[in-house]
């Protein structure tokens, strides 16, 4: 009985990600390569010394012109060298600033109020979002900017993908990989379901729209809430193209508890989803577990 239910969701796995992959692979959105608005880069960092270094170098690399391009490095009260680093990068490039963050004022707690602090100090049209973890390619910020060439787009989402060598890793890939081609699946067939901060990118106008971070419930989830909150409640569009130039790269969960916490925060900040969106992420874990116990 029990090897039946693994092998039905290990089926049930591979089909979601098969017909999930094939929707995001074949969906097609306009795009215009020649736009150039004033973008914000905001990251939230918080005890990310051993890090941001990969990240800031990502971040000097990028080839969009340095005068439409401002990078707000958030310090969330760290009490490591994250600040004292990114400090030293804002010294040898003027566009890259930092913001300390000493102590949480407001209703929001956490990473959406370092996010939100970041956003409110910016100037941008249009507002990028990664992770101190991650690593952008070169022309990430062109291949973002040139969706929201339309102007009924409001909310753009890349792939994020997740770089290790160990089977542990490989695992927690193969479940970023069905989660993203799930949400982008979402987006191609009319029901944008959820987006993943690591990759996020908001048009100014539609963050105020729905009142930022301050004007949408709070989330422990906080790129869930953004990306509900613009799809659901304004007239934006939202686009989630499968797209190898916007692809960004982060590290796994190194350890099982960090795996668990991760799910569980997503699990919670989730809740607010509409029952069968909840239900069928549900299955899915259970099926990554499935072929976890499997192999």
């Amino acid at each position: 009985m029990f090897l039946n239910i693994l092998l039905f969701l290990s089926a049930f796995y591979a089909l979601v990600i098969l017909t999930a992959a094939l929707f995001a692979a074949l969906a097609r959105f306009s795009a215009d390569r020649a736009y150039r608005p004033r973008v914000s880069l905001v990251i939230a960092a918080r005890n990310e010394a051993e890090k941001i270094e990969r990240c800031l170098d990502s971040i000097v690399a990028l080839t969009y012109p340095r005068d439409l391009l401002e990078v707000i490095i958030v310090n969330d009260r760290s009490t490591d060298g994250t600040g004292s680093i990114v400090e030293r990068y804002s010294r040898n490039h003027p566009h890259i600033h930092l913001l300390n963050i000493l102590q949480e004022t407001g209703p929001l707690r956490g990473k959406p109020n370092a996010v939100a602090k970041g956003i409110n100090s910016s100037a941008g049209e249009i507002i990028m979002m990664t992770d101190a973890d991650c690593t952008v390619p070169h022309g990430w910020v062109e291949e973002a900017v040139k969706y929201f060439a339309d102007e009924r787009v409001g909310i753009v989402a890349g792939f994020t993908f997740l770089n290790g060598n160990s089977l542990f890793s490989q695992m927690q890939a193969l479940d970023w990989f069905a989660l993203f081609s799930v949400a982008a699946a979402g987006v191609r067939t009319g029901f944008p379901i959820t987006a993943v901060g690591t990759n996020l990118h908001v048009r100014r106008a539609a963050y105020e729209q729905v009142g930022g971070f301050e004007g949408i419930p709070f989330s422990v989830t906080e790129d869930y809430a953004l990306f509900n909150a613009v799809t659901s409640l304004t007239d934006f569009k939202a686009k989630f193209p499968l797209d190898r130039g916007l692809l960004v790269t982060s590290l796994p969960s190194e350890t099982s508890g960090d795996l668990y916490n991760q799910k569980k925060r997503w699990f919670v900040g989730g809740i607010g989803m509409a029952p069968r969106y909840l239900v069928f992420f549900l299955l899915l874990y259970l099926a990554v577990l499935a072929v976890t116990v499997g192999t």
